[in-house]
């Protein structure tokens, strides 16, 4: 899979979005992050690429 197709682990989403971890965890856990679990339970967090575009497309970042 090429660098631009694989999905973004927490930091990376954080990093992105100018905040921290913990914040995109709360995120993800309040359903305002649109992210997924790569696997079971307690999986990390991932998200797509085109996704994290949209959303700060629609929070106006870009």
């Amino acid at each position: 899979m090429r660098k631009a197709e694989r999905p973004l682990g927490v930091n990376e989403i954080a990093a992105e979005l100018g905040c921290s971890e913990r914040t995109v965890r709360r995120l993800y856990k309040n359903g305002t992050l649109p992210a997924y679990k790569a696997g079971g339970r307690t999986s990390p967090i991932r998200m797509d690429r085109k996704a994290l575009a949209q959303l700060k497309k629609k929070r106006g970042a870009v």
